[in-house]
């Protein structure tokens, strides 16, 4: 039998719980403060935790005198396909992002992948170019661009296929076409595993950006990213 599916009322506490903590780890979150963060009673928030524990998309246990939330895997499957869904939507008609930082020099990390035949040889078949070995990473200088930079997790960009060598493996990367400074192509990167967070922007470039612009760390850049086809596609 086909599971029904979840109601609107159900979705919202779901993500009313991520919003107070209780993703991956128990948190706890009592019904009364899950109560004032919907606007409904905490008679009203137990039944809703309850019902969703019934329908598997939360697990509850005991924690000193009260309870702890955690979202099951169900539970963040239907969060995530939400979020990505609604950020699909959020870009229709928009087909790129400007971005705006300030260059910093990385671990040096972000070079020696991009200089992986794995990966050279899947940006220059996917993007049309052999990537300068070594990434150019801007510091966002605004928490609009920081938004905007998390919102590049939840799209579908250009995968590059992860690869295996005598030792490890690599995972796929992310990435999606992009112009640094309204000229030079590059693509940004979207990496799932990264020292970085969201403040920062990774990009690559067939050249050595900072010598071609002539940037030192602390000079400002700006890095437009297309969520479609790209610069490489309307020459």
């Amino acid at each position: 039998m086909a599971k029904s599916k979840p109601s609107a009322e159900m979705l919202t506490t779901l993500l009313h719980l991520v919003r107070l903590g209780a993703v991956r780890s128990f948190s706890v979150v009592s019904s009364g403060r899950l109560g004032d963060s919907l606007g409904v009673s905490q008679q009203a928030a137990s039944l809703r935790l309850r019902g969703l524990q019934a329908a598997g998309l939360v697990e509850r246990a005991q924690s000193g005198r009260g309870l702890a939330v955690r979202l099951t895997d169900a539970g963040l499957d239907l969060v995530e396909a939400f979020m990505a869904d609604a950020a699909a939507n959020l870009e229709k008609g928009r087909s790129a992002l400007a971005f705006r930082g300030t260059l910093f020099t990385g671990m040096k990390e972000g070079g020696y992948y991009v200089s992986l035949e794995g990966y050279s040889g899947g940006f220059s078949g996917a993007l049309g170019f052999k990537p300068f070995p070594g990434t150019l990473n801007l510091r966002l200088t605004s928490q609009a661009m920081i938004d905007q930079r998390r919102r590049l997790d939840l799209m579908k960009g250009i995968e590059i296929p992860g690869f295996s060598d005598s030792k490890r493996s690599f995972g796929p990367v992310k990435c999606f076409r992009a112009k640094v400074a309204a000229r030079l192509p590059g693509a940004a990167l979207a990496i799932e595993r990264t020292h970085y967070d969201s403040s920062v922007l990774e990009v690559i470039s067939p050249v050595n950006v900072r010598r071609a612009l002539a940037l030192k760390d602390g000079d400002e850049c700006s890095v437009t990213v297309y969520l479609g086809e790209g610069w490489a596609r309307r020459r």
